[in-house]
């Protein structure tokens, strides 16, 4: 299969998980806005980024792939990085790990790798 074949499948299935993920966070953002307000506007903030990121991908906008990769990127790090070190702004490591915390690890490794591979194969 040739690269361009391959690449708007994955443009589509990469622009779906960044809005599956973004809708996740939405309804995290919910419960978070009453515990710790600014970690619950921050999601709030990064779904929409995420579904401009996925709207960028499923339209095939090639000039904005990197920025798409690195707002993924940034996703997977701050994740990772704040169940560690003291999670930015708040001071504090982010203590839980559960099913929600699992789920995005897991999709934020899925969308980092179809994302490269869509920028590696755009025409």
């Amino acid at each position: 299969m040739s690269s361009t074949l391959l690449n708007r499948p994955l443009r589509y299935v990469g622009g779906i998980l960044m809005i599956v993920w973004a809708i996740l966070h939405f309804f995290l953002s919910t419960s978070l806005l009453k515990r710790l307000p600014i970690v619950g506007e921050f999601f709030i903030v990064d779904s929409v980024l995420m579904i401009i990121g996925g709207i960028i991908l499923i339209v095939g906008v090639t000039s904005l792939y990197i920025p798409t990769l690195v707002l993924n990127w940034a996703n997977y790090l701050l994740l990772t990085e704040s169940r560690i070190y003291p999670a930015p702004v708040l001071g504090i490591p982010l203590p839980a790990i559960n099913q929600y915390v699992i789920g995005t690890f897991i999709l934020d490794i899925i969308i980092i790798i179809v994302t490269t591979v869509v920028y590696v194969t755009k025409r």
